[in-house]
């Protein structure tokens, strides 16, 4: 019996290590998220200074602009695949704001808009980021929010905040699009 419980002496030995490493490399895992996030937060805002840094200096266009533009401010045309305008979306650093073309008949209760847009994309990048703030990995305040504005029971404006990373941009831009082809494909 001294051999198996040697064994098991060994055994039990083996597996607390086993267990105190696993517990280490999660406290290094957290940690290492933690530092990811930090750096993130940081490549985004260098980023956007450097995008606005790198602006050719020209001279003003003579159209005058119909509001004064913050300096990180890009703005540009939302396009269908077959060339429609279908948004005019300013971004700026920390929001993305999409106003819908008044020819496109999005709707509160269209289901690319709830199904979809709503609930797959934004509320799902909303709530993970809730989710963020209760284990302290990003800032309170920091997590994505979001505005749908309405005219009637159409959508007028879409108004993300606090999206952070450049790829979540490019996402929520991308659902934007497709929603809205969606919804003027269906109007054909």
């Amino acid at each position: 019996m001294s051999d198996d419980s040697e064994r098991a002496r060994m055994l039990a030995a083996i597996k607390e290590y086993v267990e105190k490493r696993i517990k280490e490399l999660q406290d290094e895992l957290e940690i290492l998220e933690n530092i990811r996030s930090f750096v993130d937060e940081e490549l985004a805002s260098i980023s956007f200074k450097k995008a606005a840094e790198a602006r050719p200096a020209k001279p003003p266009a003579p159209a005058p602009a119909p509001a004064p533009q913050p300096e990180a401010e890009r703005l540009r045309a939302l396009k269908s695949r077959s060339g429609e305008v279908l948004a005019r979306v300013a971004i700026s650093p920390n929001e993305v704001r999409f106003l819908i073309e008044p020819g496109i008949n999005l709707t509160k209760d269209s289901r690319p808009l709830q199904s979809f847009l709503l609930k797959k994309v934004l509320e799902s990048m909303s709530k993970a980021d809730r989710e963020r703030v209760d284990k302290g990995l990003i800032p309170p305040g920091h997590e994505l929010e979001y505005d749908v504005i309405y005219e009637g029971d159409r959508v007028k404006e879409i108004v993300v905040r606090n999206f952070r990373e450049e790829y979540r941009l490019r996402e929520i831009v991308n659902a934007v699009r497709w929603t809205l082809e969606t919804v003027a494909s269906e109007a054909r």
